[in-house]
């Protein structure tokens, strides 16, 4: 288990020098991308993130939380838990029914942010 662990944070920490590291041309260009056949497409696409509203990012990320890649769900997660401070018991290495239930608190949350956003438009 723990040697498991310590391969995915080494996958993770390769994986964040590759995503920053620039000049590389599989680097996608468009947030877009994110839907891409390409499991390394898709996890540089999520550096994107940051250059989008949130109303476009957060739920993308969300989504990618259940990618079939195990890069993916990581970036993914990394990049929701810089972004909004949240983890929700989310592991991206753990199986599919124990991901389902931090994914869906993570939909609930956005789901309630999204009421509330839309609640302080009805009040002014």
């Amino acid at each position: 288990m723990l040697r498991t662990r310590w391969r995915w944070i080494a996958l993770g920490f390769s994986l964040a020098c590759l995503i920053t590291t620039s000049g590389c041309g599989i680097a996608p260009k468009s947030f877009a991308k994110m839907t891409d056949p390409a499991g390394l497409i898709r996890a540089r696409s999520v550096g994107l993130a940051k250059n989008q509203p949130a109303q476009r990012a957060v739920p993308a990320l969300i989504d990618r939380l259940e990618d079939h890649d195990p890069v993916v769900r990581l970036v993914a997660y990394e990049e929701l838990k810089k972004e909004t401070g949240k983890s929700f018991g989310y592991v991206p290495w753990s199986g599919d029914k124990d991901r389902a239930g931090a994914v869906e608190r993570w939909r609930a949350w956005w789901k309630a942010q999204q009421a509330s956003l839309a609640n302080l438009g009805t009040n002014h």
